[in-house]
């Protein structure tokens, strides 16, 4: 009788023994045939399959994955794959229950090349999400990635990443018509080195490391630059814009949430971003022709994008703004700056209710000279785009500004202004200034257009209006009162605003 049980024993181990390898070896052959059926425009090559099903392991080395565009049969991605690893798959739900349970999937160094076509029309029809077995990875991990974006026209970099590594928890896909991405994940931590990004056709993004967390986010050494220098800019565009040199040490991003909604719209919500040692160049060539395009204020600007955005507080910390402009051939632009410049933006948001309101705080330092507090609202429900800008400026020696304001505004400027405050009221068509100043030997030259001499007639007429000095005494103002400022809608806002200032200046008076 032992001999008989013996017996059966010794047959399963024997046959478990070449069950295994079997097994193996028909799943191996299963894989490697799957891959041979690909689609023509889909090629994956492989220098080794190595598949254990008892332990649920299965591995790729060395990988090649090349897609085609379908019609075309252009080159569309190239990946390559030092080795793919997949621990610990639920057999038996796959087979039985149509879903691909994975306790760990490991990729060691993909090398990704992706071909951007230029731009593509929209779908005719719906998106839809093909049909696909339910799939849950406990955990993902990549590591020493790289990644490019090229254009398939001329091959150029659009973006770039030198390296990466990722790893989130809890992957979860399940096809879902509602949702666009049917992909959800508890957590994850990127960190990514040395990355490039075109930013349009104009301007190029550089990071020298990211760490994207789900909390916190930290992004350092951010730098947004034109690709040319600002002559060769200038020879590049037929109508002016802007020559960026953005710099920021790091960037804070914390809590952040990111998605769909109603299947089409993305959003991205952050409860505090921080922006630490801003140094912002702006320069602007006015012998190029204008742009006559119409620019919007902020509140339109923010109501019209295409994805839904709630930064509900966002702060700059210690930066520096300058901005030039080059009016005449000869000569060095005009520039005006802000130094300690320290903001504090609040609901930065395109989806709150009539009523609720985006604000702005602003502390700096004007020409290295004058302390300046700024406030400004406005409601991005509002159709006139009405906005509300506050200024309290200290002790300034105006003609600081005239390297500015001859060029720009046709005003010359002398004198001190111990104290001003003003208040804009504005919509996109028009505004209202309420100003006043306290001052000493103040005097404005009204120049003759496009020219530097004085146009002695408007001079004589501006400072009638004008007092020299502010009656002794404390508490007394020269007051302006304008209204009914029409706004160029095809200037900056910045524009506007020194028009405002402008205006009540030339009209300030006991």
């Amino acid at each position: 009788m032992k001999i008989k049980y013996l017996g059966l024993l010794v047959f399963i181990v024997i046959l478990a023994l070449v069950a295994v390898p079997v097994s193996n070896y028909f799943v191996k052959l299963k894989i490697e045939k799957a891959l041979q059926n690909l689609p023509k425009h889909v090629d994956v090559c492989t220098k080794g399959i190595l598949v254990d099903v008892v332990s649920g392991t299965l591995e790729f080395q060395d990988v090649l994955i090349s897609v085609s565009d379908e019609s075309s049969l252009e080159k569309v991605l190239k990946l390559n794959l030092k080795s793919i690893l997949i621990e610990d798959i639920a057999y038996l739900e796959f087979v039985f229950k149509n879903k691909v349970r994975i306790e760990e999937l490991a990729v060691d160094a993909p090398k990704i090349k992706y071909y951007k076509a230029g731009k593509q029309k929209k779908p005719t029809k719906a998106y839809e999400i093909p049909e696909s077995p339910e799939v849950t990875i406990k955990n993902v991990q990549i590591t020493n990635g790289a990644a490019q974006v090229l254009s398939l026209q001329n091959d150029s970099l659009l973006f770039d990443i030198k390296m990466f590594k990722l790893n989130v928890k809890d992957v979860s896909h399940k096809a879902d018509k509602k949702n666009r991405i049917p992909v959800t994940f508890h957590d994850f931590d990127i960190v990514a080195d040395s990355i490039q990004l075109n930013v349009g056709d104009w301007d190029r993004l550089f990071i020298a490391k990211a760490q994207l967390k789900q909390h916190t986010s930290v992004l350092k050494a951010v730098q947004l630059k034109t690709k040319y220098s600002k002559k060769e800019l200038s020879k590049h565009i037929k109508t002016e814009r802007d020559h960026f040199n953005l710099g920021v040490d790091s960037i804070v991003i914390n809590e952040v949430d990111f998605g769909f909604k109603q299947d089409t719209i993305f959003y991205f919500t952050t409860n505090k971003t921080e922006l630490h040692h801003l140094d912002f160049e702006i320069y602007r060539d006015k012998l190029v022709g204008d742009d006559p395009t119409i620019k919007s204020l902020y509140s339109k600007t923010l109501r019209e994008l295409n994805f839904d955005i709630n930064v509900k507080e966002l702060q700059v910390l210690n930066g520096k703004i300058t901005y030039e402009e080059r009016v005449h051939s000869s000569g060095v632009p005009g520039e005006i700056f802000f130094t300690d410049f320290n903001a504090t933006m609040s609901n930065i948001n395109n989806t709150y209710a009539e009523g609720d309101k985006t604000v702005v705080n602003i502390t700096t330092n004007f020409m290295d000279e004058a302390p300046l507090k700024a406030y400004s609202d406005f409601d991005i429900n509002n159709k006139n785009d009405r906005f509300i800008f506050k200024a309290e400026l200290g002790s300034f020696h105006v003609e600081k500004l005239n390297q500015f304001l001859v060029p720009n505004l046709n005003v010359k400027f002398e004198g001190v202004l111990h104290k001003t405050y003003f208040t804009i009221d504005g919509t996109t068509n028009h505004s209202s200034i309420d100003l006043i100043t306290d001052f000493d030997g103040l005097r404005i030259d009204v120049l003759r257009k496009h020219e530097r001499k004085k146009n002695k007639f408007l001079s004589a007429i501006a400072n009638i209006f004008v007092k020299k000095t502010t009656e002794n005494g404390d508490n007394v103002f020269a007051e302006a009162k304008r209204h009914d400022i029409k706004r160029d809608k095809t200037k900056s806002v910045f524009n506007f605003l020194w028009l405002n200032v402008k205006e009540g200046l030339l009209h300030a008076k006991n």
